[in-house]
């Protein structure tokens, strides 16, 4: 309903494809990450977007919240894990910045860039976010 009241015809989401392979992070994360079913977001996300001719994508979401909004691309080339300093804050040329907004604004610019639709997208908002509460 957010995106047809905003006049949103594509959906931009990060594929966390793999997330699960070879990562020993502990007991308890490995077994919360393997009990997500991840497959079955996307499916009903997609079957819901659609339902209102809403395209779904997903983009590989690698380096996203490790590079700053500024640079040039989202690569390994300029990503600093040293960017993260905490849980939710990340801090570029000691501008403070929501980590989750800077990974979501670097998926975006990541379509963009693969799928030729390069534009001209101001880095601002990231530093604090609104909360869209789209379930009940």
């Amino acid at each position: 309903n957010y995106c047809v009241k905003n006049d949103i015809h594509t959906v931009v989401i990060g594929d966390i494809k793999g997330i699960r392979k070879e990562r020993n992070q502990g007991r308890k994360t490995n077994q919360k990450l393997h009990s997500l079913p991840y497959a079955r977001i996307y499916m009903q996300l997609e079957y819901k977007l659609k339902m209102k001719g809403i395209c779904l994508i997903r983009q590989e979401e690698s380096y996203s919240s490790q590079c700053p909004p500024q640079s040039e691309k989202v690569s390994h080339i300029y990503a600093e894990k040293r960017n993260r300093k905490k849980r939710g804050i990340c801090i570029v040329d000691a501008v403070i910045y929501n980590a989750d907004a800077v990974g979501a604004y670097n998926i975006l610019r990541k379509y963009h860039a693969v799928s030729g639709k390069e534009i001209d997208m101001p880095v601002t908002g990231l530093s604090s976010t609104k909360t869209i509460k789209v379930a009940v």
